[in-house]
């Protein structure tokens, strides 16, 4: 093949190349970085003929515009045309596709390891993947990246992520990271998580996706503005951000991209021609390496001492009320659930401990997903997010889940309006962070940043209309701030005025879908202001009495009089409340003790959870007394539902809740 022509076809097709900015981008500093390239030794190109017959080329200088391929050697292998797609691994990893599913060959650098079991140079993978060999739209649409991970565009155009564990025999993780890759023709992977996808039309993008803390750094840039369809005969990898693409016409040319400059370091070098006589071509791709991952810094996540105890009631199903479930972190880092079947028999909770492998820390979030399953999620010491499911037939969930995510807060979920699940957390800088449902998996899709800097504290969520989500943080000064999620997009962050509050605020939902949060300032007092009907907060804040807590609020709409009631630790560690004294009035009667007769300290910050019982809507004040005791104070209905409605008609503006104590069974240790 003519070399010059084909290099005049290359300048002719390939000449517009641009960059643009990312579509997301975290991470990374305003500052050029240096080039981390590396590149030890020569590489090293597999390929088959059609007779069958495989051969190596060794790559000289990969990444570089002296980049020659040298002379190949004696064929390494056989019938190679049993597998009408094959795909260059890690640490001499080849992978074949047919039929039969995916087979792994391991080359030692002079031959192939022979499968004890079998005695056979591979070992059977997986029956799945055959997509890959059968059709010929799929065929570019899988790739194995520098650290042996599989990422692959399935069938209905979800990015999925694999890593297999060759002791085992098992794939360790098998998820859908994201969707809407079917507007890809092909996937090809060039260092850890850095995967470019191609357009049918020929545009180039570029993505980072940090495996570590299951990221996405840079998703989806654009690079490159068509053409990119011209190479035909696939495009492959060496690692370290490198490209090596095939022409119709046999020519080869090599690439390698600098992220942090957003350039090609090499561009378009034509190395080879010929290599449109080969029916797979396929690197080893850990050649080349950037020595910087772009793996985030973990925050310090400590075990939290007396972390509160959460709760929520399950949906009410057609034999009765849902049930109540508990978690909390213990003081040595144990996660324990608490199911209770009837939520009227509080001596019914059954506890147990999630896997006493994992230390956590901090306040877990319980959620129930679209399919009634009940979702956990807690913190690890090491600042992972991890999640757990518990289907709604069982009473005890399954396997831990890692969910990566370096994060400084805890991951805190919500239910939306349609009932899909979503979780947040921020970073170390105090950006936001967010994973959302995908319904064909049914599991999160990994993180994105979603914006804001400088937060800090624990978020709180509330769920409303149209699939929205308003989160409330603090920022840098202790000053709340709110901003609205809605299907991958945040609004632009508000402040809600003063500053030096302790901990993000606590937000119960009106009438109309309006907010009204409550929060403590740095001198003990709770505070409240309520969103106007334009849904906008005045940023003026106003006390609720003259109470001097201890930590921060929790709050409820009482059911039977539809008055406000504000729960807060106080004087001796003791739980007090204070009611609204008329609907909407916004003033309050006295701070009361919850148990005035009996001392009834808590150790750990009180939470608040709507629930319905026998005796109808209700709601429960759960926390942690000295030893571990569980307390729970649920508000007194008294009599029947139309007796109970008569009275709070009657009684409304002077009527005073009443609590009954509770002390759950106690976790064994």
């Amino acid at each position: 093949m003519d070399g010059q022509r084909g290099r005049r076809l290359l300048a002719t097709v390939f000449a517009v190349v641009v960059t643009t900015a990312p579509v997301v981008v975290a991470g990374s500093t305003a500052a050029q970085a240096a080039d981390t390239f590396t590149c030890p030794g020569p590489g090293s190109i597999f390929v088959h003929g059609t007779d069958g017959l495989q051969y190596r080329y060794p790559l000289n200088n990969p990444g570089r515009a002296t980049v020659a391929h040298g002379t190949r050697g004696a064929s390494t292998g056989r019938s190679w045309t049993t597998y009408p797609k094959v795909v260059g691994g890690a640490n001499g990893r080849i992978y074949g596709i047919n039929g039969d599913g995916l087979w792994q060959y391991r080359w030692n650098g002079s031959s192939y390891e022979t499968n004890p079991a079998t005695l056979e140079q591979r070992w059977r993978v997986s029956p799945s993947f055959t997509l890959y060999a059968s059709n010929a739209a799929y065929r570019n649409r899988i790739t194995v990246d520098e650290i042996g991970d599989i990422y692959l565009i399935d069938g209905n155009g979800a990015l999925r992520w694999y890593r297999y564990d060759e002791a085992g025999g098992v794939f360790t993780i098998n998820r859908t990271i994201d969707t809407g890759w079917l507007q890809y023709d092909l996937l090809v992977a060039a260092g850890p998580g850095v995967l470019y996808s191609r357009t049918p039309s020929g545009a180039l993008y570029r993505s980072r996706f940090e495996p570590t803390s299951q990221r996405w750094i840079i998703k989806e840039q654009r690079i490159a503005d068509g053409s990119w369809n011209g190479f035909t005969k696939g495009i492959t990898s060496n690692g370290g951000d490198t490209l090596n693409g095939i022409q119709e016409d046999g020519d080869i040319f090599h690439y390698r991209w600098v992220e942090d400059e957003n350039r090609w370091a090499v561009h378009a070098v034509d190395f080879g021609n010929a290599w449109n006589s080969f029916p797979n071509v396929y690197p080893l791709t850990d050649t080349c390496k950037l020595t910087d991952r772009k793996t985030p810094a973990r925050p310090d996540t400590p075990i939290q001492q007396n972390s509160p105890t959460v709760a929520i009631q399950r949906p009410t199903t057609g034999q009765g009320s849902g049930a109540i479930e508990y978690v909390y972190t213990s003081n040595v880092g144990l996660l324990l659930h608490g199911y209770q079947a009837d939520p009227d028999e509080f001596g019914g909770v059954v506890w147990r401990a999630l896997p006493a492998d994992n230390v956590y820390s901090g306040r877990p979030s319980l959620v129930v997903d679209p399919d009634d399953n009940t979702r956990l999620f807690a913190q690890k010491t090491d600042s992972d997010a991890w999640s757990f499911t518990r289907q709604a037939a069982s009473t005890s969930f399954g396997p831990a889940f890692n969910l990566g995510g370096a994060l400084k807060s805890r991951p805190a979920a919500a239910r939306l309006s349609d009932k899909a699940t979503v979780a947040f957390g921020l970073d170390a800088s105090g950006a936001l962070w967010g994973r959302h449902y995908d319904t064909t998996s049914k599991d999160l899709l990994v993180w994105r940043k979603l914006g804001g800097g400088g937060l800090t504290g624990e978020l709180t969520l509330v769920a409303g209309s149209d699939r929205k989500v308003t989160i409330f943080a603090l920022d840098a000064d202790g000053t709340p701030v709110t901003a609205t999620y809605q299907d991958g997009t945040l609004s632009a962050w508000t402040e809600l005025g003063g500053s030096g509050f302790t901990a993000s605020p606590a937000v119960i939902k009106l009438p109309g879908q309006i907010l009204q949060v409550f929060a403590r300032s740095a001198d003990g007092r709770v505070l409240t202001q309520k969103q106007t009907l334009a849904n906008t907060f005045p940023g003026t804040w106003t006390p609720v009495g003259d109470f001097i807590s201890a930590g921060p609020p929790v709050a409820v709409l009482d059911p039977p009089t539809g008055r406000l009631v504000v729960v807060a630790r106080g004087e001796g560690n003791e739980i007090y409340r204070v009611v609204e004294t008329a609907i909407g009035s916004e003033t309050w009667g006295d701070w009361l003790d919850l148990s005035p007769d009996d001392a009834d300290p808590a150790i750990s910050e009180p939470t608040l959870t709507e629930y319905e019982g026998a005796g109808g809507e209700s709601y429960l004040i759960a926390f942690r007394g000295p030893n571990e005791v569980h307390r729970v104070y649920t508000r007194d209905l008294g009599s029947s539902p139309a007796a109970r409605k008569k009275a709070a008609r009657k009684k409304a503006a002077k009527a005073e809740p009443k609590f009954t104590a509770h002390q759950l069974p106690t976790p064994a240790r």
